[in-house]
């Protein structure tokens, strides 16, 4: 009976677990919620890292619903097994009766390789947030931290949420003492980190309102780097939880983080540090003589460390590429130092500034830190699409047409139309050396006089020219002409700076009505631009086309000529040389111009020759030609009486 009393009670724990492990879970789920949707809509680096804890609280939430539901799972598949076993009585179980019963190896194997699995999927889902946040912070680089709404609102949401779960957190936390809840635990530590963020929050959300901009960079920065420590300490865990010697009390989970336990569990921090160290080592060592000795000289060896710690702050380096400025007791040597190691009183008493006057900054007139955003997620850039410069439009002269001559005027001395242009106007500097000190300690913020000083050299500049002028050949002239005058306001305001070079982005008129119809100025403009580069492109290459046949036909005409003038001086002379010819032998110049026909003109026509001396006698002439003749046709008798004749 007792037996069934045990398995019920443990029954009874199970189920107490698993709904404790569902209020968790959604308790966290709403609070990630809550906080994400509060850091969306006003802004801040701190409560984007608080919604941090309370995802890793959701996480060990569900881990313990799973653990509750096998633990509970397994106790009643062990009452079971105990009952069939007393009606079993004289044998034990067989086979096919205890292949039945699974839970009991279900919730063993959960216990022994879920940790390691939550372990990591801790870390890497820690590690993702982390990079995210830094991403967003990356993405206004140098600029301010900006908090939409009012602070004191965001700050009064924030406790509320922070008193949530400051309670839960010491809930679980005081729940996780009792056997068998241990995997709760985590969760209450978790909620825990989730009330120290979001009082951080709080805190510089009150500070922002106080118009303290800068402090809620800082306490985040702190806070990522904590976490990046936890996050390292899962990874170390699931190393080191293969090593350590295990004790029969009850497991820690190897996703449970001591570093954070101790400062979220009830006692002291040296209580926390030895209950650690007996559960990594696995024996006793806050009982042993020297942890006895390091409790009782902890404090006092702390001190000495501070004291330590106190006195290396005599020590600094400047670094190279820098020059160092050193103070002791407020009071500022006028000597630059040079990149070296420097003895100085400690802190607060002595400290060496160091500035850089080779490094070029940057600031950004006219743009807001959404407009940055904007601009940098932008590939393609239009007047007609909102992107950067969108913080303060500046006024502008528009140039009216001449009502006599139809042309736009360029005077801006009388009056004229003005219009609004929003622009970017980048300002990069750097800190000249013999300004050092007029930039470290004559101003008490050089960079926004600069930034005011631009503006007003820019406000001066565009009431002397035209939007036309700015936004197309004049770029280039502005650009110079806000340098000179911002370096003048610097060198008068005693700021210690060199401009290096003013620049103009993102020039352009308002977007919402006035951009569309410059575009389809521009748009025409550029179309005019295009045709008159068409032209000269044709005229580039049809007039030399035009040139080189010209010249070609001079050049056969030319040729023609000279041969037919050739060729007739040739004739001519041909003809005078046969006139003399004839006059001197007539005769024989008509003989030998017939004998020249019959050579030349009748040289394919078979020929005859008749002695006129023959008239009386008939010869028939047998015109009929043979196409080729044979040594068969030959007479050889004549051929014999003439050869013997010739002898």
């Amino acid at each position: 009976m007792d037996k069934n009393n045990d398995f019920k009670r443990a029954d009874d724990r199970a189920r107490l677990l698993t709904k404790l492990a569902w209020i968790g879970c959604a308790g966290s789920l709403l609070m990630a919620v809550c906080v994400s949707l509060q850091a969306s809509k006003r802004g801040g680096d701190m409560l984007s890292l608080a919604v941090i804890p309370f995802v890793l609280s959701l996480l060990f939430s569900v881990a313990a619903i799973v653990y509750g539901m096998l633990f509970g799972g397994m106790q009643r598949e062990e009452e079971e097994k105990s009952l069939l076993a007393k009606r079993m009585e004289s044998r034990a179980l067989n086979v096919e009766e205890d292949v039945r019963f699974t839970a009991g190896r279900t919730f063993a194997n959960y216990r022994r390789f879920a940790p390691y699995v939550i372990a990591v999927l801790a870390c890497v889902l820690l590690g993702l947030m982390l990079w995210q946040c830094r991403k967003t912070w990356n993405l206004r680089e140098g600029a301010e931290v900006v908090m939409t709404g009012s602070a004191v609102h965001t700050a009064l949401i924030a406790a509320v949420e922070m008193m949530v779960a400051v309670f839960a957190g010491a809930f679980f936390i005081g729940q996780s003492r009792t056997p068998g809840f241990r995997w709760l635990r985590p969760v209450g530590a978790w909620m825990l980190a989730g009330f120290f963020t979001l009082g951080a929050s709080a805190a510089s959300a009150l500070c922002y309102a106080n118009n303290i901009i800068t402090l809620d960079a800082v306490i985040a920065q702190v806070f990522f780097w904590i976490f990046v420590v936890l996050g390292a300490e899962f990874a170390v865990n699931f190393i080191i939880e293969f090593y350590r010697p295990r004790t029969l009390g009850e497991s820690r989970p190897v996703f449970e983080s001591q570093l954070l336990a101790l400062f979220t569990e009830p006692g002291g921090v040296l209580k926390n540090i030895a209950s650690a160290l007996d559960y990594q080592f696995g024996f006793k060592v806050s009982g042993t003589w020297i942890y006895s000795f390091i409790e009782r000289s902890f404090f006092p060896v702390l001190i000495l460390w501070a004291v330590l710690l106190w006195g290396f702050t005599c020590i600094h380096e400047v670094g190279a590429n820098k020059v160092g400025v050193k103070e002791r007791f407020g009071r500022i040597s006028s000597e630059l130092l040079e990149p070296g190691v420097y003895w100085t009183l400690p802190y607060p008493f002595g400290d060496i500034k160091q500035f850089s006057c080779t490094e070029v900054h940057r600031i950004i007139i006219g743009e807001s830190a959404e407009g940055a955003a904007k601009r940098s997620e932008s590939a393609v850039v239009l007047w007609t699409n909102e992107h950067g410069g969108a913080k303060d439009p500046f006024i502008v002269a528009v140039q009216e047409p001449d009502a006599a001559s139809g042309k736009k005027s360029a005077d801006v001395s009388g009056s004229s139309s003005i219009s609004f242009v929003n622009m970017s106007i980048p300002i990069e500097y750097r800190i000249r050396r013999d300004g050092v000190l007029k930039y470290a300690y004559d101003s008490a913020a050089p960079v926004k006089t600069l930034q005011r000083l631009g503006e007003q050299a820019l406000v001066e500049y565009l009431s002397g020219v035209t939007m036309d002028k700015l936004l197309a050949s004049g770029r280039g002239e502005a650009e110079a002409a806000l340098r000179s005058r911002i370096q003048q306001l610097a060198d008068s305001s005693e700021l210690g700076l060199e401009i290096i070079r003013v620049g103009i982005m993102d020039a352009h008129p308002p977007v919402e009505k006035v951009a569309p119809a410059y575009q389809n100025v521009i748009g025409a403009m550029e179309e005019k631009e295009t045709e008159i580069l068409k032209a000269r492109a044709y005229e580039a290459t049809i007039i030399p086309e035009s040139q080189a046949e010209a010249l070609e036909i001079e050049s056969v005409a030319s040729g023609e000529a000279a041969k037919k003038r050739t060729v007739a001086a040739a004739e001519s002379e041909r003809y005078k040389s046969q006139l003399q010819a004839y006059f001197a032998m007539p005769a024989m110049f008509i003989l030998n111009a017939k004998m020249e026909i019959m050579e030349n003109g009748l040289k394919d026509i078979r020929k005859f020759v008749v002695s006129p001396d023959l008239s009386d006698e008939v010869y028939q002439i047998n015109f009929e030609t043979r196409e080729r003749l044979d040594l068969i046709d030959l007479d050889t008798g004549e051929l014999s009486n003439d050869t013997r004749n010739n002898k």
